[in-house]
């Protein structure tokens, strides 16, 4: 009964696709006892089975036993008892067989090989194809040429069992010009001096079968070399794209012809097979010269190969090979319709509905089958075509047919390295080598990255750092290869990553610590966190949540590094400028202190103090804070004790912040904390005036808002008096000259220290200070605490020039900004410009100079500080 019911459900299925194959079931009752037997793929059995046929009535019942067994095939197709991937072969096994017969047919010479070339190489053949093959012989060319033509005509004839193939032998050296058949040699000797690039494309295909296999798979084996050398040339790449404009050139042209301006043909429009054959072909010409792996002929085995060795991403490499067993699926079906070389959708409608059943597409109340066939038909080739786009023109190709670790001799390697502008050629070459040797998913990954990746990072400031850092990431990453295998087909993306890892070991380092924030770099999207201070103050809250209560300062500092990382990389790309970096940085600091303090506590409130308070925090800078309570001492200094730990503890995740509170009233000797009233009676009766300096920075940060509020309001008083003394001046001065004096390292030439130096940050700060306590009684406006702030504010007063203004912004901004670059290249908090002159020049790249970057770094560094002194000084010194 199984059987029985089998057997219907073929025939059911034959008939309801294929007109031709309906009229062999009704007009031979052999064929219905075949197709109700099913079918296996056995290729032995069914060359056994054409042999046979031969022996007893020649090529016509050849003929015959095939349709035969192409009916059995197609009833088990049609069924969903053979999947796509069995089919191709299937079919193809049946056309070697029916080649072996014809050869037996026409008493070819066993010296005559066989060269399966296209689909039928890479047994991935249509019920209806041309077969393309070549000849090989090392015996008379007469002779051969001859046995080659009589088999050719015993497999092409046209008799009333039909034909049993077409045969198609233009892929042979010279096309229709060439000879029929060619010894190796010649085949070898036109392939290496004349041979096209399309003609090296259609080789990848090449299958040795029928006649002499060892000729015919010498052939194969010794043009392999040829197909995939170890560096492919620019211009094969460009004439494989050359060929694929043609195709879709003629396609266009046949469908503006046609009545739908919709693609028709499965196989050469936009979004077809075609597009996924060439995708995955340019692919394999690239990297097969590496990686034997990927040679295959056959696309699906070829596509997967591509994605184990890292060369396509996982997603492209399902949703190509989805889309091929679809289109190849509905090419089928237009075959199996009257056995025609069908490739184009029907525009009849009985036709339209036999397919979309075909394809399993019913009828329902609100559409026709057609019509959901023909929606998921187009979102297939959309999709096709995007990929297409994506992996077919990839800049990233062009990059990998340039030699790389993998193909240059040691020696070479590093002049290339040295010509591309690392400094240490040596340790690059080994540091590259690391990262590409082995036959590993990783190792593979990373050779496809390693060339464009050189090429993008030999701009950057340190490439030598970026190299090692691009080494650290992989080994960080193990085997989580899906975010780095993002940037293989994104080149962008990896000149982003370039760009960030030659900037410097701090920005490798912190991905190293937190690599999934790649996905940041490979989707680029690089912006300073949105929302404001409130929403990062609940996302480092959150941070602690769900950490284990051991650890849960762990997860505020990994916090800290994914969000310091994000400013840094949008600060290395220019997103922004120095203000908004110092404004960022400050955000992030301002969460972090909130968090760690949390909403559980006495009357307790933190004060900004220095470049936190003036939201200009850089890189290096620690964070100024003083503490006010109100209450029980102990409890609040116990509490400001817990909150420095907590910030300023090193783990293994890193630090939060490093604290200072050296700003508070007597410094290290003073207490931690004080009340409000202990605040009020040591401004009035103990106070430094620098300490009023250092007062006009004050501002909340966390804690109870109204109760620093309440000192706040008291700061006025002493920051901006109604009459600022010559003896408070003359401390503040002498102050800033003791400073010149003292804090500038011996040895060190001042004319280059950025924070101490003439011209130097603490210039610039002085002077608006200096103004703010001197003039922010009368000007409300001059009571903030930004350094940027203030000198718009003395500008709009008129308290200073616009050009004087206009000269202490610029040279601030600029040091600020070289301040960040240092620590980014080194890692270390530097005040001096370096000395070595390769480390000042790449400082001057970091900066954006272009010619001769080490010079203009300094003859621009040198321009700005001594204009901003001669503004300075006299603000300062009078």
């Amino acid at each position: 009964m199984v059987l029985e019911k089998n057997a219907r459900v073929r025939e059911s299925a034959v008939r309801a696709v294929s007109r031709s194959l309906t009229t062999l079931l009704d007009s031979l009752p052999r064929a219905r006892d075949f197709l109700a037997g099913g079918w296996s793929p056995d290729r032995d059995a069914m060359h056994t089975q054409i042999l046979a046929a031969r022996e007893d009535g020649g090529m016509e019942l050849v003929r015959a036993e095939r349709r035969l067994l192409l009916l059995g095939i197609a009833g088990a197709d049609l069924t969903g008892e053979l999947q796509l991937e069995e089919v191709g072969p299937a079919l193809a096994d049946l056309a070697d067989a029916c080649i072996g017969a014809a050869l037996l047919q026409a008493q070819a010479p066993a010296s005559l090989g066989v060269i399966a070339m296209g689909k039928l190489g890479a047994r991935e053949l249509n019920y209806v194809s041309d077969i393309d093959v070549m000849f090989v012989s090392e015996d008379d060319p007469r002779e051969a040429a001859s046995a080659a033509t009589r088999t050719i005509e015993a497999l092409s004839a046209v008799t009333p069992q039909g034909r049993a193939y077409l045969v198609d032998v233009n892929l042979r050296p010279e096309g229709r010009s060439g000879a029929l058949t060619r010894t190796l040699e010649s085949y070898l000797e036109y392939y290496r001096r004349w041979a096209q690039p399309w003609e090296f494309q259609a080789l990848i295909k090449a299958r040795a079968l029928g006649g002499k296999d060892a000729v015919g798979q010498q052939l194969v084996d010794e043009t392999r070399a040829l197909v995939y050398p170890s560096s492919i040339p620019v211009e094969r790449i460009a004439a494989v794209r050359s060929i694929k404009e043609r195709v879709e050139s003629q396609a266009r042209r046949a469908r503006d012809r046609g009545t739908s301006s919709r693609p028709s043909d499965v196989k050469l429009d936009w979004g077809g097979i075609r597009d996924i054959e060439f995708c995955v072909q340019l692919l394999q010409l690239v990297h097969g010269g590496l990686d034997e792996s990927v040679r295959s002929a056959a696309t699906l085995d070829a596509a997967r190969a591509l994605a184990a060795g890292g060369y396509l991403a996982e997603e492209d490499e399902a949703g190509l090979s989805v889309a091929y067993r679809w289109l190849r699926a509905i090419e089928h079906r237009l075959q199996l319709r009257n056995e025609r070389r069908v490739v184009r959708l029907p525009q009849k409608e009985r036709e339209k509905e036999i397919l979309a059943h075909a394809m399993g597409y019913e009828d329902s109340p609100t559409s026709w089958a057609y019509e959901r066939f023909e929606a998921a038909h187009h979102r297939v080739l959309l999709d096709v075509r995007s990929r297409f786009e994506k992996l077919f023109y990839r800049p990233m190709i062009e990059s990998l047919s340039e030699p790389g670790a993998g193909r240059l001799s040691p020696a070479a390697l590093s002049e290339r390295l040295r010509l591309l502008g690392f400094r240490d050629t040596k340790r690059a070459a080994q540091t590259l080598h690391g990262l590409v040797s082995g036959t590993s998913r990783k190792a593979k990954l990373f050779r496809v990255l390693a060339p464009p990746f050189m090429r993008s990072l030999a701009s950057t400031p340190l490439p030598d750092v970026g190299l090692l850092s691009f080494l650290s990431l992989g080994n960080a990453l193990g085997e989580r290869l899906d975010v780095l295998g993002a940037l293989r087909d994104n080149p962008p993306g990896l000149h982003l990553l370039a760009h960030v890892l030659g900037s410097g070991r701090v920005a490798g380092e912190m991905l190293g610590h937190v690599p999934e924030q790649l996905a940041l770099i490979a989707d680029q999207r690089i912006t300073f966190p949105q929302g404001g201070r409130e929403r990062l103050i609940k996302e480092a809250a959150a941070s602690l949540n769900w950490r284990e209560p051991e650890r849960r300062w762990d997860g505020l500092r990994r916090y800290k590094r994914r969000r310091l990382l994000e400013i840094m990389i949008a600060d290395i790309i220019g997103v922004a400028d120095a203000r908004t970096t110092g404004a960022a940085l400050t955000e992030l600091a301002e969460a972090c202190i909130a968090a760690a303090l949390g909403d559980e506590h006495p009357p307790f409130a933190v004060i900004a103090m220095g470049k936190l308070g003036g939201r200009e925090l850089g890189y290096s800078s620690d964070i100024d804070v003083m503490f006010v309570h109100d209450g029980d001492f102990r409890t609040a200094e116990s509490l400001a004790e817990r909150l420095l730990g907590t910030l300023g503890e090193v783990t293994a995740e890193g630090r939060v912040f490093a604290v200072d509170a050296r700003l508070r009233p007597e410094g290290k000797a003073g207490p931690l904390t004080r009340s409000l009233v202990s605040y009020e009676k040591y401004f009035e009766r103990w106070a430094k005036p620098w300490e009023f300096l250092a007062l006009v920075k004050a501002r909340y940060v966390a804690g109870d808002r109204e109760l620093a509020e309440s000192l706040l309001r008291t700061i006025p008083a002493y920051a901006f008096p109604s009459r600022l003394g010559n003896r408070s001046i003359d401390e503040i001065r002498h102050l800033k000259a003791r400073m010149e004096r003292e804090l500038i390292p011996r040895g060190t030439s001042a004319r280059y220290n950025l924070k101490f130096g003439p011209g130097g940050m603490t210039d610039v700060e002085f002077a608006c200070q200096i103004i703010q306590i001197a003039h922010g009684h009368d000007h409300s406006e001059l009571r903030v605490s930004s350094t940027w702030e203030s000198l718009h504010a003395a500008r709009s007063a008129r308290l200073v020039s616009e050009e004087s203004a206009s000269r202490l912004q610029e040279t601030y901004e600029f040091l600020y900004s070289l301040r960040n670059r240092m620590f980014l290249m080194s890692g270390l908090s530097r005040d001096t410009l370096p000395t070595k002159p390769e480390e000042l020049e790449a400082l001057g790249v970091a900066m954006g100079f272009k010619d001769q970057p080490r010079q203009r770094l300094e003859e621009h560094y040198l321009r700005l500080t001594r204009r901003a002194r001669k503004v300075a000084e006299p603000l300062i010194y009078g």
